[in-house]
């Protein structure tokens, strides 16, 4: 049971810091896009990921935990790399980053959820919801190709 425990706690947490990682790529985003179509999706997207990050925390709350963040440290240095790869980039290529940063994601909560030995509906279901999400964030973008 424990065991269970431990692995529910772990995939919260992940899922939490996946939308944490989104927010940061979002934050840079939103600073170097010019279309005002992109930017009203990046700023819905980052709605969604604030809803995720809620959620996460609130099923966290149930386990008697706490929501991990990210590093200091992971969180300086992808906001520096964010700022090093939308350096005079354009709309297009901005768009295909945000692609790139939802395709990430997809394989981070497919390869977590297929590995989860929990039976929580709730943790299966919002971890479902985020994936579903990524992809469909992905989708958006590629009319901007």
């Amino acid at each position: 049971m424990k065991e269970e425990q431990n692995s529910s706690i772990k995939f919260l947490n992940l899922i939490y810091q996946n939308a944490e990682m989104g927010l940061i790529g979002i934050e840079v985003a939103t600073k170097k896009v010019e279309s005002e179509k992109i930017a009203k999706i990046i700023k819905e997207q980052k709605k969604e990921y604030e809803e995720f990050l809620e959620d996460a925390k609130k099923i966290l709350i149930k386990y008697g935990a706490k929501e991990e963040e990210i590093s200091k440290l992971k969180e300086i240095s992808s906001k520096a790399m964010a700022e090093v790869m939308t350096m005079n980039k354009n709309d297009k290529e901005i768009a295909k980053l945000m692609m790139e940063g939802n395709q990430k994601g997809v394989l981070e909560i497919t390869a977590e959820l297929n590995q989860y030995e929990g039976s929580d509906d709730e943790i299966i279901d919002l971890a479902k919801r985020l994936l579903a999400t990524e992809e469909h964030n992905r989708e958006e973008f590629k009319q901007y190709l």
